[in-house]
């Protein structure tokens, strides 16, 4: 009898703790939570841990360890005052986005412990990674704080093993997406301080933090339609306050975007056709078509998330109208949702909270008003995810009837419901692992996905790129080998691109330029070099590359013109003046030869190149005296490795051995500091 009263006790206790809807205790430091900290700790580096062994992959090079990132802390006034990305190449400079938080991040590093350490890098965005996971448990906690933890828990579980996350943390470049939605994050979690305490300072923290993430990435735009969303369906806010919150934060939008402005020049992005075709298409219901398209995307990788891929771009989602089934099915979906979100709304229904959340953030990447580099990427869902995360798990405890509000859930259908999500997040798990190996180095990222990217004009044509730059860049005695196991893939791959997309200029160059410097077929480069002067006449890689085809053939009077037809588009391209002059040496034309060159002392005195040519030429006339002469000219104006070499190893035969040794010092000096810039020939 003694031991039953008990329990007869706390069963009433149990039913009116359920009556009463008691809340859980919000967040604190104490030992409940703390295991919840470590157990996304744990899981966060078992998703993730190997990426640590992974070097650097897609545009890591343009932020992570760049000239600017590499100065460290000293790159602060830099790194605030510049662009994201700027580069500078033969086909055209570019300069885009504003995101000085994410390389300051990079420079932290670089400050901290040198540059080139690519695998702390990859633990500081597993370290983001999982303070994303906790701050959205602990959101979810206090969002949901009249149900049972177990709900925001799985929600939890499920959004840090999607596999489509991978994209996001293991490339280094994508820790703006990360940065930006934690910030985004950090703005719902003050607005819930806001509501609690009324102190207009959490107001404050949130449109600093709001700022803050936009000037990571402009990804997190979407949240200023989540804040209002958040605070409909989860608190008893004035809509008279939510309108002034989303009026400020508004604000501070604008502020953010236009502030740069002032300061920065005129940004000069090259957008393609193969990066998204929508660049250059004007018509609406192709814009919606391949919008529509786009969003059936993203939600077919996160319901089953195979195969992932790098890059997407033309024409991996092909440019269509309305009238595809695609387009229908999408369609369909789309509207289903919306009306099912708004049938819900007023009810303050989970799924509706989910439905609207997952379509604000996938509005931005639909193309439908604003086209999107790739035309979609993995990325781009990341945050959207966590939309479809609390769906799912909503879904999975309506499967079992159970009620997620409910604080006491009978053990089979726990284990029920863990059971169905084990089933998820182990092979979801295991792909993830998977996944990352891929990420590992840039060629091995390319070469895993290119199975999938038969479409992809840029993937083919990047593959190929790969190839040819690490021939290029590999040691001498290793060129020749790597340049007779690639050759024949650079020319498929570079074919493969140009097959879907021919009008591509920079392709038609470069599969122009294997043939002629790995092939060594200079009648076969000429055909690509045509094309590709055909598609850019103003351009002059491919004349320049025209101009050493026409040379190899002895064709020196096409050869001449091809070079001034680059002195035409820019006359200060001093190497091409160069190239000419060594024509009319090969020609028999001294003379000539001498005095182009001479022209070019006079115009650029600085420069060593004249000096070296026309002692080559003197050199080739048998004039060893004239020819050392201008050596020594040109190695007091740059004391490079080659010419203290060549002059050492004359006066040796000469028998001058204080100037053979003089030479010889320069040359290991040169090997054992940076080279002086010079124009090469």
């Amino acid at each position: 009898m003694n031991q039953r009263k008990p329990v007869r006790k706390i069963i009433p206790a149990i039913k009116a703790v359920k009556k009463k809807k008691i809340p859980l205790k919000p967040f604190s430091p104490g030992k409940g939570n703390w295991y919840f900290v470590i157990f996304f700790f744990v899981m966060a580096f078992v998703l993730y841990g190997n990426t640590i062994l992974n070097k650097w992959a897609v545009d890591d090079d343009l932020v992570t360890h760049n000239d600017i990132s590499r100065l460290g802390l000293k790159a602060i006034p830099q790194i605030f005052s510049t662009y994201y990305i700027s580069t500078k190449g033969n086909i055209g400079h570019q300069s885009a986005d504003y995101r000085p938080i994410v390389k300051l991040t990079f420079a932290m590093e670089n400050q901290l412990w040198g540059s080139g350490k690519a695998g702390r890098s990859h633990i500081i965005n597993i370290l983001i990674y999982f303070f994303i996971s906790i701050l959205v448990f602990f959101l979810l906690k206090k969002l949901f704080k009249n149900y049972n933890i177990l709900f925001p828990f799985l929600i939890t579980v499920i959004f840090m093993a999607h596999p489509v996350h991978t994209e996001v943390v293991a490339s280094l470049k994508n820790r703006d997406e990360m940065l930006a939605f934690l910030c985004g994050l950090g703005g719902i979690h003050y607005l819930l301080k806001y509501n609690e305490t009324k102190s207009t300072r959490f107001l404050i923290y949130t449109m600093l933090v709001f700022f803050t993430g936009y000037f990571c990435k402009s990804s997190i735009l979407p949240f200023l339609a989540v804040y209002p969303l958040v605070l409909y369906f989860f608190t008893n806010i004035l809509p008279k306050k939510i309108a002034i919150i989303f009026l400020s934060a508004f604000a501070v939008i604008l502020v953010a975007h236009f502030l740069p402005r002032f300061f920065l020049p005129h940004i000069s992005r090259v957008n393609s056709y193969i990066e998204n075709p929508l660049y250059f298409e004007k018509s609406l219901f192709l814009r919606l078509g391949t919008g529509l398209l786009s969003l059936l995307f993203y939600l077919r990788i996160l319901v089953f998330p195979y195969p992932l891929i790098y890059y997407y771009g033309y024409d991996m989602i092909p440019v269509t109208g309305l009238f595809n089934i695609w387009v229908f099915i999408s369609t369909v979906l789309h509207i289903g949702l919306l009306i099912f979100a708004m049938f819900k709304f007023s009810e303050k229904h989970i799924l509706s909270f989910a439905i609207l959340f997952y379509l604000v953030f996938m509005s931005m990447y639909s193309n439908f008003l604003i086209p999107v580099p790739g035309i979609v990427a993995e990325r781009f869902v990341f945050a959207g995810s966590l939309g479809f995360s609390i769906a799912l798990v909503y879904i999975i405890f309506m499967i079992f009837r159970t009620d997620p509000k409910s604080l006491t859930i009978e053990i089979t259908e726990r284990i029920l419901i863990i059971g169905l999500i084990l089933a998820l997040v182990v092979p979801s798990t295991y792909y993830t692992i998977k996944r990352n190996r891929s990420w590992r180095r840039l060629y091995d990222l390319y070469i895993s996905d290119i199975g999938h990217q038969e479409r992809s004009a840029k993937s083919n044509i990047q593959l190929a790129g790969q190839m040819m730059s690490m021939v290029y860049t590999a040691k001498p005695e290793d060129q020749d080998m790597l340049r007779e196991m690639f050759t024949r893939n650079i020319i498929m791959y570079f074919k493969k691109g140009l097959a879907i997309y021919p009008q591509n200029y920079e392709a038609m160059n470069d599969l122009g330029s294997v043939y002629l410097n790995f092939e060594m077929t200079a009648d076969s480069a000429l055909i690509f070099l045509r094309k590709a002067v055909e598609l850019a006449p103003d351009k002059q890689p491919a004349w320049v590359n025209m101009g050493l085809a026409y040379r190899k053939l002895q064709q020196y009077d096409s050869a001449i013109y091809c070079y001034q037809k680059v002195l035409q588009i820019n006359p200060a391209e001093v190497k091409a003046v160069f190239k000419i002059a060594d024509i009319y040496s090969e020609q028999g034309n001294f003379t000539k030869a001498l005095q182009l060159n001479e022209e070019m002392m006079k115009k650029y005195p600085e420069l060593d190149a004249p000096y070296i040519n026309i002692g080559n030429y003197y050199m080739l006339d048998h004039d060893t005296a004239r020819a050392m002469n201008y050596w020594e000219q040109a190695a007091l104006k740059n004391p490079s490795y080659e010419i203290c070499m060549k002059l050492y190893h004359l006066y040796r035969v000469r028998g001058d051995s204080g100037k053979a040794s003089y030479y010889y010092e320069q040359a290991s000096e040169v090997t054992e500091k940076p080279k002086q810039a010079r124009i090469e020939r």
